[in-house]
């Protein structure tokens, strides 16, 4: 007869194969959900729409029409940038709303010329943090970016975040942790301000907790089996356990 602890790891090792399968299984729906997620958050951002209620509502929506991104987005990114706090600046040195580092304010400023004719020289931080000219530069950047990535917008947002050379390094979004959570945020950010729904199932992020709690549940199953894998060796002197 089989011996308890032969039983106990023989159905450990059944349970290991039925949470490999659910953790593929789990996997493979958070990646579906992630790609439909963000091809409805693409799709709905092409259309031009203007917020409402918000610090800065005439900034945003003025400077979403003249460079062609939805208002709605540039309020998000904003959100998930600053949270609309115009004087923020980051331990990198990004400044404003928008978190505009002076290097990319430089090259926009360059192509838009968004503050010519305001001053002599190079802007400062007094044109950092300044909300109206902040919006502007972000949001024209912003706009190169969803053009530049073929209006796939969750790869614009990954790339205003860590820059386009992660993003083409990688060919999507980039393994960051920052990033990753920094694309998640915009993305609810954005249908929390504008009112609309995601698309119905699970979110990509349910499936992904789903995915690391049964993680944990294999990790805590391997641990198990070798522990009375050991038991049965030392019981059996060998791997004969019969």
């Amino acid at each position: 007869m089989r011996s308890r602890a032969l039983s106990l790891w023989l159905f450990l090792l059944f349970v290991l194969a039925a949470q490999a399968v659910a953790y593929s299984f789990a996997n493979s729906l958070a990646a579906y959900s992630r790609r439909a997620l963000y091809a409805h958050f693409t799709t709905e951002t092409a259309a031009i729409q203007d917020v409402k209620g918000l610090p800065y509502s005439e900034l945003i929506n003025q400077a979403g029409k003249t460079y062609g991104v939805s208002p709605e987005l540039v309020a998000a990114v904003i959100k998930a940038e600053s949270s609309f706090q115009a004087r923020a600046l980051s331990k990198a040195g990004a400044y404003g709303l928008m978190q505009v580092i002076p290097g990319t304010w430089r090259l926009v400023n360059n192509q838009a010329l968004i503050c010519h004719g305001r001053h002599d020289g190079e802007c400062g931080s007094d044109c950092f943090y300044n909300p109206e000219l902040n919006i502007a530069v972000g949001t024209y950047y912003l706009g190169q970016l969803v053009r530049r990535y073929n209006s796939h917008v969750e790869l614009a947002v990954a790339a205003y975040n860590a820059g386009p050379g992660a993003v083409d390094k990688y060919g999507g979004i980039p393994p960051y942790a920052e990033t990753t959570e920094y694309v998640e945020r915009v993305v609810d950010y954005w249908y929390q301000l504008s009112g609309r729904l995601p698309p119905a199932g699970l979110a990509a992020g349910t499936w992904t907790k789903i995915t690391y709690a049964v993680g944990w549940s294999m990790v805590m199953t391997v641990s198990a089996l070798v522990l009375t894998g050991r038991y049965l060796l030392r019981r059996h002197r060998g791997f004969h356990w019969r």
